[in-house]
This record gives C-alpha cells, structure tokens and sequence, in this order.
C-alpha cells in the first residue's frame, strides 16, 4: 500500500513540475542560436533601459526594461513563443526577467546570455542602435 502511494504521489508531481528549461549560456554559445533562430517561434528579450537599448543592442532583439512597472504586462505578449532568449549587461535584469517568466509557468524554453550585450560586443557579434 505504500509503495501504490509513494507512485501515486510522485506520478502528480511530475505532473505539476514545470516543463521550461533554463540554459545559461556565453555571448559565443548564444551566437549560431541568435543567428539562425526562427522568429515565428524565438524571441530576444534585452531587459536594459531604452537608452542602453537605443545605444547598442542585438539585433532583433526586443527591449523590455527590467525594473519597469509595466514587466508582467509587457512579458505576457510573449508567453506563447517557445524559445526566449534574454541578455542585459549584468545578470540582476536578466534574473528578474527569468523570475517573472517563471511565475507566469512559461513553458518554453529560457537561454540566458549570462556574459550579456558586453562579451557579445567584444566577440565582434553585429549590434544595431535606433
């Protein structure tokens, strides 16, 4: 009986476990996943302010300031993607952003630039500025 238990409770919580992944990776990882990902489906979130953003940023990439009051209303337009890629310069808006798309369940997959747009200037990868 026990045993029947133990199963039963560890078949719910497989169940309940959150299916997104979260892989952290250098500038130079993320580089052929940038390059060639489907944008139907992936998404660049950089989560530094406008002006940074405006100043040099991936391109393609989508600037939802971190530390903004308007985070959760912004990030819920791109829950549906399966793949978010997100970068800052230091890991603290990065971080949050990862944090606030794990209270939402996201389900995708999560890939962390943890080196941020700083070791992805000095690889020599292109960034564009408005």
């Amino acid at each position: 009986m026990k045993l029947h238990i133990t199963i039963i409770c560890c078949f719910l919580l497989c169940i309940n476990a959150k299916s997104q992944s979260i892989e952290k990776v250098t500038a130079k990882d993320a580089f052929e996943v940038v390059i060639n990902r489907d944008t139907a489906i992936t998404i660049i979130i950089d989560g530094r302010s406008d002006e940074m953003y405006a100043n040099k940023h991936i391109e393609g990439a989508i600037n939802i300031y971190a530390f903004s009051d308007s985070l959760k209303t912004e990030l819920k337009n791109y829950l549906e993607a399966k793949n978010i890629i997100v970068y800052c310069t230091n890991h603290k808006r990065a971080e949050l952003i990862i944090e606030k798309l794990k209270e939402f369940q996201y389900n995708g997959k999560i890939i962390f630039i943890t080196d941020g747009i700083n070791a992805w200037v000095s690889s020599g990868y292109k960034t564009v500025s408005n």
